[in-house]
């Protein structure tokens, strides 16, 4: 048995949960990093980042509060909401622009979808272990 794999075992079930809500919000601060560099680079007059403009800062905002909710609260709501604006969102972006993507661009799109389906995981249990906690402590 390699070192990774006992590293594993001994993590605790809050450990595990709190692990996959970590990644959730950092790769959703790694989107929202990803969005406010298109909207300063579009701001310059860029024409090349179709679809990106000032309106963008919506979605930025909207992403980083979502990520601070998962950071210190360990909201499902927010993570299911990451999700679901990040599938609408690339499914915008692919149908107003066919063009965009490729290899890469479908890597980075799983990346994303394992990241906060991760966190959706994570906060779930997270909620379940905190409540079993709480009985347990009645």
């Amino acid at each position: 048995m390699d070192k990774m794999q006992k590293i594993e075992e001994n993590k605790t079930p809050m450990q595990s949960a709190m692990e996959k809500i970590r990644t959730a919000w950092i790769a959703a601060f790694i989107s929202a990093a990803i969005t406010l560099i298109f909207i300063v680079i579009s701001l310059g007059g860029n024409t090349l980042l179709i679809g990106i403009d000032a309106y963008a800062i919506i979605d930025f905002v909207l992403v980083v509060g979502l990520a601070v909710l998962l950071l210190t609260i360990k909201s499902r709501i927010a993570a299911v909401i990451l999700l679901v604006h990040y599938l609408a969102s690339q499914l915008i972006l692919r149908i107003e622009n066919p063009g965009v993507g490729g290899i890469g661009s479908i890597f980075m799109v799983v990346a994303f979808i394992a990241a906060y389906s991760s966190g959706i995981l994570g906060t779930f249990s997270y909620h379940k272990l905190k409540k079993q906690e709480r009985m347990e402590n009645m």
